[in-house]
């Protein structure tokens, strides 16, 4: 579907949703200067009837002859504070032509175009022998075709009525000849009717055009919604990096002085394993410990050995203990001619 066919379709699913009175609506029914032209008393000399139309209210402004007095009259009345500038000129049925055309669908996006080539072809005038509007009543779009009636009035029965009413300013913007059976066709003298067809009657533009806002905001809406709260959440942060900043200063500085502050405190305290190691170097080989205490330096070694008293030598050779000395009066065993011993001594740095 081309962009024109989707806009037509997309008019007519609108004014299916419009009120009966608003989707009838034509540019008869705005505000505007009436001025109907009607039988004069001599039949070289035409008349007409001013009217003007506000809100839907008609006020007769009097019946006029278009001689001088009349036409100098018919301006008098025209001059009207804030006047419609629509201009209707209402004319009998004898005035109007019409026809139904059969063309090609793809003319629609040129329907103007088309018809004023087409114009002399199709009827016995030329495009600028007539006042012509058109309207589409059928879109067959399997078959391709579009059904287009065209309406037309001679410009030349009424080109001396135009000039007079132009000299009262009244210059017609639209035409409505009568119809046989009642009502009147709007022929909008520059064409603006033309193309519409359905979009006729002023109100559904604009609801089209609504419409496209609409759809326009609905799409955009919800990423218009992501990036305020994205900007939002951006702010935050902002705001609360200071803050996140100096709590992560204060964990560098908690970790950099709690590192410091247990390598201290491990620096004060001796290694249990290399401490064991240490004095099993320094015991002889007949000696083995029933109990081994190491307390902030202080080591308490209970065992057996075949002669306790020479630990102490071998514990003062060590240079990693300082000060041994028996805690507890050391016992023999007199079945296996062990000693009981209980020494203290400190571990150095």
């Amino acid at each position: 579907m081309t962009i024109g066919g989707f806009l037509s379709w997309w008019g007519e699913q609108l004014r299916a949703l419009l009120p009966a009175n608003l989707a009838a609506a034509t540019p008869l029914d705005h505000d505007a200067i009436l001025v109907t032209l009607v039988s004069g008393a001599q039949p070289e000399l035409a008349e007409v009837e001013l009217t003007v139309r506000r809100r839907g209210q008609s006020s007769r402004l009097g019946h006029f002859a278009l001689d001088g007095k009349g036409l100098r009259a018919l301006k008098q009345a025209a001059t009207l504070p804030g006047r419609p500038g629509a201009v209707i000129l209402r004319l009998g049925p004898a005035f109007l032509l019409e026809k139904q055309l059969i063309l090609p669908i793809a003319a629609e996006r040129e329907l103007v175009r088309v018809l004023g080539f087409e114009m002399d072809r199709e009827t016995p005038f030329a495009v600028d022998e007539v006042y012509w509007d058109a309207a589409i009543l059928e879109r067959d779009r399997r078959q391709g075709r579009l059904t287009v009636r065209l309406s037309l009035v001679p410009r030349a029965p009424l080109a001396d009525l135009v000039r007079d009413l132009a000299t009262a300013n009244l210059e017609p913007t639209v035409l409505a000849p009568q119809l046989p059976a009642g009502g009147s066709r709007p022929i909008a003298l520059d064409h603006s009717g033309v193309r519409r067809g359905i979009w006729r009657g002023g109100p559904v533009p604009m609801l089209a055009l609504a419409a496209a806002v609409l759809a326009l905001i609905a799409i955009t809406l919800p990423f218009a919604r992501q990036l305020l709260a994205l900007h939002a959440a951006d702010a935050s942060i902002a705001e609360l990096q200071p803050s996140v900043d100096e709590a992560a200063r204060l964990r560098r500085q908690i970790t950099g002085g709690g590192g410091e502050a247990v390598a201290a405190a491990r620096a004060q305290l001796a290694n249990p394993l290399k401490v064991l190691a240490a004095t099993t170097q320094a015991l002889p080989d007949d000696t083995h410990l029933t109990d081994f205490s190491l307390k902030n330096r202080k080591l308490s070694l209970i065992g057996q050995s075949a002669a306790a008293a020479r630990l102490l030598g071998a514990l003062a050779a060590d240079p990693g203990f300082k000060d041994p000395a028996f805690a507890a009066p050391v016992t023999k065993l007199e079945a296996n001619q062990q000693e009981i011993f209980s020494i203290t001594t400190e571990v150095q740095p």
